[in-house]
């Protein structure tokens, strides 16, 4: 957001909006990711200021996963290997997806720890931990959220105090991939 522009940012999220409200269908709002990491696209890199901001766009625009590889895909093609901060912004707005499809609210790194924020409750959580593997849940302490929180029931606590931010990524991935499939299947199992 704070690359594009507030109201930038606004507009596009309003434009999103009024879409989805023609179709009838109810929109979730993105997660929002709040992850201490240097991410922009530097003006050189892709020629202008002007190419920037449609690039920006571009990536405001996307509603999957596989859209967000074919922008990467033609990134390298048309400008050349993707510096460090690209790659940042392109698993930020990644991880904003996954979050997003899991019904993750917020994601806000602290001095402690990174704080997601979600639906479930501690039983329904509990259900999720089980069916997930041991390297992603060994991070992860589940939490109630406090009576005020607007951003979801509980917090899931991730220890990422000795961890890279590609580790984190990696980590975020697979919580966020398995958050909604196991979500999903137990759903459908209901039913």
């Amino acid at each position: 957001m704070t690359s594009v522009g507030f109201d930038t940012y606004c507009q596009l999220l309003e434009e999103t909006i009024n879409e989805l409200q023609e179709t009838g269908e109810k929109p979730r709002p993105p997660a929002i990711v709040d992850i201490n990491v240097t991410a922009f696209i530097p003006d050189d890199w892709v020629g202008s200021k002007e190419q920037k901001m449609i690039e920006y766009k571009r990536l405001a625009d996307v509603k999957n996963v596989e859209e967000l590889d074919a922008i990467r895909q033609e990134w390298i093609d048309r400008f050349s290997k993707i510096p460090e901060p690209v790659e940042n912004l392109i698993k930020l707005i990644h991880l904003r997806l996954l979050a997003t499809a899991a019904k993750i609210t917020l994601i806000r790194e602290t001095p402690d720890n990174i704080r997601i924020y979600m639906p479930y409750n501690r039983a329904e959580w509990s259900i999720i931990a089980s069916r997930m593997d041991r390297n992603i849940t060994k991070y992860i302490k589940y939490t109630i959220a406090p009576k005020a929180c607007q951003e979801g029931n509980s917090i899931l606590l991730f220890n990422n105090s000795v961890l890279s931010f590609k580790e984190v990524f990696n980590i975020l991935s697979d919580l966020f991939y398995y958050i909604s499939k196991i979500s999903y299947e137990y759903t459908n199992k209901e039913l």
